[in-house]
């Protein structure tokens, strides 16, 4: 059975650590990939930086990546981490897609982790 867990955020000011996505995993499900996507929620053909974003587990920082805005809007900031065969939590450990946005442009991000169990 594939397992999906989703978030996003629309931020509108430089706050540092804006949540996109925070859960909990059960022990159950080998987790397979995440993603993270920052967007402008008006287009503009200028690149731009968008912000920092961290994948969080048990609040550590575990990566940590800037979110560029590319001249074509079909084109998001996307950063995507295959895990392989997968991990395996302990189920009392939180993960979470953080970002602290460049800028207080209106800008929606999203984040998923897709697993299997």
């Amino acid at each position: 059975m594939a397992t999906f867990q989703f978030g996003a955020l629309t931020s509108s000011a430089t706050t540092a650590d804006q949540v996109i996505n925070s859960f909990t995993p059960l022990n159950t499900t080998s987790w397979k990939s995440t993603y993270v996507a920052g967007f402008l929620t008006t287009y503009s053909a200028t690149e731009s930086n968008l912000g920092t974003v961290k994948l969080q587990t048990g609040g550590n920082d575990r990566a940590e990546f800037r979110i560029q805005n590319t001249d074509n809007d079909s084109l998001p900031g996307i950063i995507v981490l295959p895990w392989g065969d997968g991990l395996t939590l302990d189920g009392s450990t939180v993960m979470r897609w953080i970002v602290t946005p460049a800028s207080a442009t209106s800008m929606r991000w999203t984040a998923g982790f897709f697993g299997q169990g």
